[in-house]
C-alpha cells in the first residue's frame, strides 16, 4: 500500500503525457462556438466532486488489481492511434476515458470501477458527439425547430410562410441555423440532468425517464426561444440579433432544465399515486 501513490502519480502523469494533444485539442473545443460544447468545461469537477461524495463508500472497497485494466490501456492506446490516423477526433478523444478506466482498474480493481460507474459516464458529456451523428441530429432539430415555431406562431396570429429552415413574418426573415436547432441546449440540458439525476433523483427507472424526456423538453424549450424571437421582431428587429438573440437561448436552456424538475416532480406524483391504487 505504501508505493500507492507512487504509481498513481506515475499512471497519471503517463496518462497525461500519453493524451496531451488530445486533451489540449478537447479542451479547446469547449470554446469553439461552432461546437456547442461550452459545458464542457464543468464535466470533469463535476465528476469530481461526484467520486468524492461516495469517498467514505469507496474506502471500505479492498484494493484487488484487475489484469483486464491492461486489456483497457492497450485497448485504449489502440483507439487513439487509430483515431489520430482516421483523423476521427470522437475515437481519439473516448480513447482518453478508455484508458483511465483502464488505469482505475489497474490500480484498484473492477470493484471501485463499478462504484465510479456514474462519476466515469458522465465524462462521456466532455466530449462533442461524432461529426455525423451531429450533423444529422442538428439538421433533423433544425427542421422540427422550424415547424413547431411556425405552428405556434400561427396560432398566436401571426401570419408565418415556412421555407424549410426559413420562417418568413412580416417585414423580416428567421433563418433557424445550427445554434437554434436545439442541439446546444440539448447537449447542455443533458449534462444538466445527469447532476441533477445524482443527488436529487432515486431508482434507475426515474433517472432514465428524466434522461429521456431531456430530450423532447429542450425541442420544445427551443422552440419557445424562436417563437420569441419571431414575436420580439415584430416590435423591435434589433432584438433578433446580438446580445438580446443570446438571451433568449440561455433563458430557453433554463427553462427547460426547470422543466426537467417539474417533470421529476410529476413522475414522483405518478409514482405515489400508482403505488396507492395498487397497495
Amino acid at each position: 500500500m505504501a508505493g500507492l501513490p507512487v504509481q498513481m502519480g506515475l499512471l497519471s502523469v503517463l496518462l497525461l503525457v500519453a493524451f496531451w494533444p488530445i486533451l489540449t485539442g478537447m479542451y479547446g473545443s469547449w470554446f469553439d462556438e461552432h461546437a456547442y460544447m461550452e459545458h464542457g468545461v464543468l464535466v470533469a469537477p463535476a465528476a469530481a466532486y461526484m467520486a468524492w461524495t461516495k469517498k467514505e463508500r469507496l474506502k471500505t472497497i479492498p484494493r484487488k488489481p484487475s489484469l483486464w485494466g491492461v486489456f483497457l490501456l492497450v485497448w485504449g492506446a489502440s483507439q487513439a492511434l487509430l483515431g489520430v490516423a482516421a483523423q476521427w477526433v470522437w475515437a481519439s478523444r473516448t480513447a482518453f476515458l478508455i484508458s483511465l478506466v483502464g488505469c482505475i482498474a489497474l490500480l484498484f480493481g473492477l470493484q471501485m470501477v463499478k462504484e465510479l460507474t456514474y462519476p466515469l459516464g458522465v465524462l462521456i458529456l466532455m466530449v462533442a458527439p461524432p461529426t455525423f451523428i451531429f450533423e444529422r441530429v442538428t439538421l433533423s432539430l433544425q427542421l422540427l425547430a422550424s415547424r413547431l415555431g411556425e405552428s405556434c406562431l400561427e396560432l398566436l396570429g401571426y401570419s408565418v410562410l415556412r421555407e424549410g429552415n426559413i420562417l418568413e413574418l412580416v417585414g423580416v426573415k428567421l433563418s433557424v441555423e445550427e445554434a437554434c436547432s436545439g442541439i446546444r441546449s440539448l447537449l447542455a440540458i443533458l449534462f444538466m440532468c445527469a447532476m441533477y439525476n445524482y443527488f436529487f433523483v432515486e431508482g434507475r427507472s426515474l433517472r432514465a425517464w428524466i434522461f429521456a424526456l431531456a430530450v423532447p423538453i429542450a425541442i420544445l424549450g427551443n422552440a419557445g426561444r424562436i417563437v420569441a424571437t419571431g414575436i420580439a421582431s415584430q416590435y423591435n428587429r434589433s432584438l433578433i440579433s446580438g446580445t438580446a438573440h443570446e438571451t433568449f437561448g440561455y433563458v430557453s436552456v433554463a427553462i427547460a432544465a426547470v422543466g426537467c424538475m417539474m417533470v421529476h416532480i410529476a413522475l414522483i406524483s405518478i409514482q405515489r399515486a400508482w403505488r396507492s391504487y395498487h397497495g
